[in-house]
């Protein structure tokens, strides 16, 4: 499938290029390794309604033995993160899963598992991503509708620019 929903690909932040991003990624990812936490943002739309580009996401290193279906894991292959939700494991593989998409990623290797997402920071409050019925009535709708998934895009960022104003706003009016 192409179009609105690819894997959440998820980046420290915007490189000028290719080879920075790369260098980027790779270091973000060592970092999760050495060091067993990392935060990242969130740039892709595939964990919607669970994720939304702009979460910050903290990622704690875990093994694929800790993980259980449910959970949002980190992985990396590619230069690439995805954070998915754990769905099942196939021996010492992930199996995972956008909430929005209607296809399973190819299986993780455990060497490419870099933990599990513990923490969503949105607009600066701490948020659970747990699937609740709400969630995954809403995952159900935005894996078979890729329409509501853009309208649903397009409504959030009307709702940021609207925010971003008021802000502006209250700004202005506090320095008069």
């Amino acid at each position: 499938m192409t179009g609105i929903n690819p894997p959440a690909q998820i980046a420290p932040e915007e490189a000028t290029s290719a080879e920075g991003k790369a260098a980027k990624l790779d270091l973000a990812a060592e970092l999760a390794c050495r060091f067993g936490e990392v935060r990242l943002k969130v740039t892709g739309a595939s964990m919607l309604p669970s994720l939304w580009p702009g979460d910050i996401l903290t990622v704690r290193r875990r093994s694929v033995a800790d993980l259980v279906p449910g959970q949002i894991g980190l992985c990396y292959r590619n230069q690439a993160f995805v954070a998915h939700r754990l769905v099942g494991k196939r021996g010492r593989s992930l199996i995972t899963r956008g909430d929005s998409l209607p296809y399973y990623d190819r299986p993780f290797r455990e060497d490419e598992v870099l933990g599990q997402v513990v923490g969503v920071l949105r607009h600066g409050r701490s948020i659970d991503p747990s699937p609740t019925w709400r969630l995954r009535a809403a995952s159900w709708i935005l894996r078979h509708s890729e329409l509501c998934a853009r309208v649903l895009l397009h409504l959030r960022s009307i709702a940021m620019a609207l925010r971003a104003t008021k802000k502006d706003e209250g700004a202005a009016q506090a320095r008069i």
